[in-house]
């Protein structure tokens, strides 16, 4: 089997990890794999994989993006993979057009994974007209088929996404050589409860919202200390906001920006909370949530999205009220005061979400014989 696996970047997101996760099962049970990205920090990671990459810019919102509908289709033509999985909107419609323009006899199939909720439009629909139509979440299947109507709910699949359970292993610490390194480069966490915000830096992660609980607690603990791990560009105008409204609660001393890091199961293993806010749109499944509740962290999460199926399986008292500010601070004063166990769970494993994955592919391919 050849699958090419289109994506805008090898950044690091749930769409681009999935993505590298996919090439790597592949590769391993002996079947071709190339990725069609731009370089990013992921890159190593495919290379490592086995698989072949294209490093082409498919993503870039420009109109030179457009010639490579024409390379792509060449490329299709001579390469002949059996499908073609596209895991964002810009890299979809390029694949889309490049298949319009191979005989229909020959085109590979074509399968989209709906990793986002994304704004309700022509440009999105791609993400809906794909022979099949992977959702990562309960979620993300009802919102598909609630907006695009022409979608067969037949061919419109709930894989969730899966934790390696042997990286993300129950009870793992950081060794003393990590908290050595991240007390140096951020003195003020030692000696505090960790809570953590893992979120990219942007509007609707919910960040205004941590920062606020912050404000609310530390006079209650003045042991804890807030940390939000992910991309972010120092002295961009959003970080200024949270840096500001930071400032006027009280609390700029005591809420800490890593910016994008590559060590997040460190960060969330040495968290005494672990939180995910996403409010509008909800998350659409969250990997951080079942990563930091497999090595036993209790997590706090609006009870919405995807999310909610998580916390559903593995770790339920950690629901609270979506948009609740007072259910929130009451959800993490109790788990400070006390902090709850998290159970072992054999629940959203990676295993299962690549063999789900390997048996979608299988069962095209038997369709198209």
């Amino acid at each position: 089997m050849h699958v090419v696996q289109a994506l805008a970047a090898l950044s690091v997101g749930g769409s681009e990890l999935v993505t590298t996760e996919i090439a790597t099962s592949l590769s391993r049970h002996g079947h071709r794999v190339t990725v069609l990205g731009s370089t990013g920090p992921l890159g190593e990671r495919i290379t490592a994989s086995g698989a072949e990459w294209l490093d082409w810019p498919i993503g870039k919102k420009r109109l030179s993006t457009l010639r490579y509908i024409r390379r792509l289709a060449s490329w299709l033509a001579e390469n002949q993979p059996d499908i073609v999985h596209a895991h964002s909107r810009l890299p979809a419609w390029v694949c889309h057009l490049a298949l319009r323009r191979l005989p229909a006899h020959s085109r590979p199939t074509f399968i989209t994974s709906m990793h986002g909720q994304y704004t309700v439009s022509p440009y999105s629909a791609i993400m809906a007209r794909g022979e099949y139509v992977i959702a990562v979440s309960r979620h993300i299947r009802d919102y598909t088929l609630a907006n695009y109507p022409f979608a067969d709910p037949s061919r419109v699949i709930v894989i969730h996404g899966g934790v390696n359970k042997a990286e993300f292993s129950h009870g793992y610490r950081p060794d003393t050589a990590w908290f050595e390194h991240t007390f140096t480069e951020f003195p003020e966490l030692r000696g505090k409860r960790l809570l953590l915000l893992p979120a990219r830096l942007s509007r609707y992660k919910g960040h205004a919202a941590f920062i606020e609980l912050l404000a609310a607690l530390i006079p209650e603990f003045d042991d804890i200390h807030g940390v939000i791990v992910g991309p972010g560009r120092p002295g961009s105008r959003y970080r200024a906001e949270l840096e500001g409204l930071a400032e006027r609660s009280g609390v700029i001393g005591q809420v800490s920006f890593t910016g994008l890091r590559t060590d997040m199961r460190d960060w969330m293993a040495a968290s005494e909370l672990v939180f995910n806010l996403c409010s509008d749109p909800p998350e659409a499944f969250g990997r951080t949530v079942p990563e930091a509740l497999h090595l036993g962290i209790p997590v706090i999460a609006w009870d919405h999205g995807g999310v909610r199926e998580t916390l559903k399986d593995m770790f339920p008292q950690g629901a609270v009220r979506p948009g609740s500010r007072v259910a929130l601070r009451e959800k993490t004063r109790q788990f400070l005061r006390i902090r709850p166990p998290v159970p072992a769970s054999a629940a959203f494993q990676l295993e299962k979400s690549m063999a789900d994955t390997l048996r979608l592919y299988c069962h095209v391919l038997e369709e198209k014989r």
